[in-house]
């Protein structure tokens, strides 16, 4: 009887590695010299439920990151400073993987909104500096007329539409300056802005067109807007849903939405917006088929999900 074949995570990691280098050969080691790939992530609540847990997904970024500096990407992210957040791993990352020769160069951008940079010290911007990283601070909106210089916590409906209308204002300046945008993760409660930011961010990006690429590997926010692309409804996009996690958000909603009258909190549009882009239109934006980005949704393999991010990246920016 004939011994049956069987492909090992091994095999495949060896066949995804080929495929990639197959895919970047004779190219310049800077392949995406100049070009600013943001990346959208924080930790997803579910992720234990998954089998995997937070150390996967900072050891699957890392190496995302590191693959992005060789091929001279500058980075981008909007955040905050946990001493065990992504601003200080994406930093440190800068400063292991940026070549010796660059040592003066900015590899990194994080955006601070407002009032989050305000706790920003002198050491901190120095530290950040040394690894090429740099911090760009995000004034509030002029039309809050409000104390620049003072921190406002987040703290009743007042200073929480000062913190939304600063992250949405954040996010816009950050997506005006982003060539692509790479979502994994996510929380999908207790935020301090209008929407989940995983969410505000990938509206931002899919409305300009800009090449994204959806990880689903960790569930969480990013895995919810995959099924809203397939055309589902998640309840965790739904303000019914929203309200019932917390009953603060729920009275800041009503709040916001009696204030703003033109830019109202609505779920219910979000939601049509991504059931309508289709998953066409995000292969069309980001390099990749329909099915490579299907699979780039739902892979657990580190290698294939680098290689399916490096080919589209490959396609859409190194034109």
């Amino acid at each position: 009887m004939k011994k049956e074949n069987k492909v090992t995570n091994k095999d495949l990691d060896k066949y995804v590695a080929d495929e990639l280098k197959e895919t970047l050969k004779e190219r310049e080691v800077h392949l995406f010299d100049g070009k600013n790939v943001a990346i959208s992530i924080s930790n997803s609540p579910e992720i234990e439920n998954l089998g995997f847990s937070l150390k996967h997904q900072k050891n699957l970024i890392t190496e995302i990151t590191r693959f992005l500096i060789i091929h001279g990407s500058n980075l981008i992210y909007g955040g905050d400073l946990r001493q065990n957040g992504y601003t200080r791993l994406f930093s440190n990352l800068i400063y292991q993987y940026r070549p010796s020769k660059e040592a003066g160069k900015t590899f990194f951008k994080n955006y601070f909104s407002f009032p989050i940079h305000l706790n920003l010290k002198t050491t901190d911007v120095l530290e950040f500096r040394k690894n090429g990283v740099l911090p760009i601070k995000v004034q509030p909106p002029a039309n809050l007329d409000i104390d620049e210089s003072k921190f406002y916590p987040p703290e009743g409906n007042d200073n929480l539409f000062i913190w939304s209308e600063s992250l949405t204002k954040m996010r816009e300046e950050m997506q005006s300056n982003t060539d692509a945008r790479i979502f994994t993760g996510g929380s999908m409660s207790n935020f301090k802005g209008k929407y989940p930011g995983l969410l505000e961010e990938s509206t931002l990006a899919l409305k300009n067109d800009t090449p994204v690429y959806f990880m689903g590997v960790y569930g969480g926010l990013t895995s919810r807007i995959i099924e809203a692309l397939k055309g589902n409804k998640p309840q965790e996009l739904t303000i019914e849903w929203q309200s019932s996690q917390n009953k603060i958000y729920k009275e800041f909603v009503s709040h916001y939405n009696s204030i703003n009258s033109e830019e109202k909190i609505d779920y219910k549009s979000n939601l049509e917006f991504l059931n309508n882009y289709t998953l066409d239109r995000l292969a069309k934006n980001n390099g990749l088929s329909v099915e490579e980005n299907i699979r780039l949704f739902s892979t657990v393999h580190t290698s294939e999900i680098i290689f399916l991010i490096m080919k589209g990246l490959n396609k859409t920016l190194s034109k």
